[in-house]
């Protein structure tokens, strides 16, 4: 839900420019009095199509952690999500563009180029030689290590793998912050991805998570040079007690979906599985919600079969909408593909929403989803861009009763063995956690004053600069 300008109500978004003013946390390291403590450094936030990030954060708050959320960017979603205004922790932003804080920013760098001229130098050559990285990231890299200076925090966790974790990592080569990431799936399987630097973030970080076991075999297979012993998995959760099963009637006939509306959600093979079900004289009326470029396209598709009458493109709706319709519809289908620059769904968070909401699912074979579904047990799988096949497991679910109950049951306990946010971050939380018990032996003082580097690897030497 959305306050003026755009913002989140309840929200706190202030610029952590270089302001003077910024709160200081009394407590050095992860750890505070009231227990751990972990930046979060994020590309844009809040964004409306980033829920997992946000059921992050949230439950990360339930479970005691302070957070202090850092955006490189300013928000431009026009709307977003009313679960943002239940985020305790404040957004604070650096400045995109040098002319936004010109002379504090040139300070900054100057100050970290007397202090460690060989690390700034590397640091800087990393963006001469990799087109993953470019002066955008460099600038904002010294400001980054300001920011958690001020604040005492040794640890940043970054979602995604492009600028924001090419931040992450050219502070790192300048003996900035320890970090940590969680790969996703464009950041990952793009075709303009530069893996060689891929596998040097990932290389450089105390961890990094990702969120399905074929991302985690993809990135061993095609990084050069990856550390495999980096790479941990671990699902993407979601909050049981929101998304409740319905076991009672549902719409009869009703597809519902719901995502971007982008090539790789395969939302056209959705369309073209109603012409052929429409054809044979099965009643059905398909729901897609979201919104996105390929919205043209998949309007004049639909005129283009003349389904009109029983596909509906609905543009974007809350939270609450689209669980209200998950917990109604008589099937979820989302028929995901490979896209033509490589990008591939991971794990649909949305599909998990769907089977805990007890809706029978039917996807695809492709990337994370097997992971998810376990195929005519607590849903369908079919061949990726086969509309037949999918217009069938469709027909099977609206029409077998007894079929579409044994998914709606196994979906919702495949949900809660595999994808309770509470455990899933629970196991986030204690990998922090091994890391606030190596930083509390990592500290040597100076005049008084306690100052760690975090440039060295887990299991490395750590350098204490005076």
């Amino acid at each position: 839900m959305t306050g003026k300008n755009g913002r989140p109500h309840g929200g706190r978004l202030r610029s952590a420019g270089l302001s003077s003013d910024a709160g200081l946390s009394s407590a050095a390291g992860l750890s505070s009095a009231a227990g751990l403590r972990v930046g979060y450094m994020l590309r844009m936030y809040p964004r409306f199509t980033q829920t997992f990030v946000v059921n992050e954060i949230l439950e990360l708050e339930q479970q005691g952690v302070d957070v202090s959320i850092l955006s490189l960017r300013k928000p431009t979603d026009g709307q977003f999500h009313e679960s943002i205004s239940r985020v305790s922790a404040k957004a604070e932003y650096l400045p995109e563009y040098l002319v936004e804080s010109r002379w504090k920013t040139l300070k900054s760098h100057a100050r970290q180029l007397r202090a460690q001229p060989g690390r700034y130098l590397k640091s800087l050559a990393e963006v001469c030689r990799h087109a993953g990285a470019d002066a955008t990231d460099f600038r904002q890299a010294v400001l980054a290590m300001r920011w958690l200076k001020k604040r005492k925090l040794k640890h940043a966790h970054v979602h995604f793998g492009t600028h924001e974790a090419s931040v992450a990592y050219l502070a790192y080569l300048m003996g900035g912050f320890s970090y940590s990431l969680t790969l996703h799936a464009f950041d990952i399987f793009r075709d303009n991805v530069d893996r060689r630097l891929l596998a040097m973030k990932i290389n450089a970080s105390r961890f990094t998570v990702t969120v399905s076991e074929y991302n985690r075999n993809f990135m061993v297979e095609n990084l050069p040079g990856v550390d495999p012993d980096k790479i941990r998995v671990s699902y993407n959760g979601i909050d049981l007690d929101s998304f409740e099963m319905n076991r009672g009637a549902r719409k009869a006939h009703s597809v519902f979906a719901v995502g971007r509306l982008i090539e790789k959600k395969g939302f056209i093979h959705l369309i073209r599985a109603a012409a052929i079900l429409q054809k044979s004289n099965q009643p059905i009326q398909v729901t897609i919600v979201g919104d996105g470029p390929q919205k043209s396209m998949l309007g004049k598709e639909i005129k283009r079969l003349g389904v009109r009458d029983c596909v509906t493109l609905a543009g974007a709706r809350s939270q609450a909408v689209v669980r209200d319709m998950m917990r109604h519809s008589a099937c979820f289908a989302l028929p995901c593909v490979h896209a033509a620059d490589g990008n591939v769904d991971a794990l649909p968070t949305v599909l998990l929403e769907a089977m805990a909401c007890g809706c029978p699912c039917v996807s695809t074979r492709v990337s994370g989803v097997p992971e998810i579904i376990d195929d005519a047990r607590s849903g369908l799988l079919v061949p990726v861009d086969d509309d037949a096949a999918l217009a069938h497991a469709i027909a099977r679910i609206l029409n077998d009763r007894d079929d579409a109950k044994g998914f709606s049951e196994q979906g919702r306990k495949r949900a809660e063995s595999l994808f309770d946010v509470r455990v899933n971050v629970g196991r986030l939380k204690s990998w922090f956690q091994a890391l606030d018990s190596e930083f509390a032996g990592a500290t040597c003082s100076s005049d008084g004053t306690e100052v760690v580097s975090m440039a060295a690897p887990v299991g490395g030497s750590v350098e204490c600069v005076k």
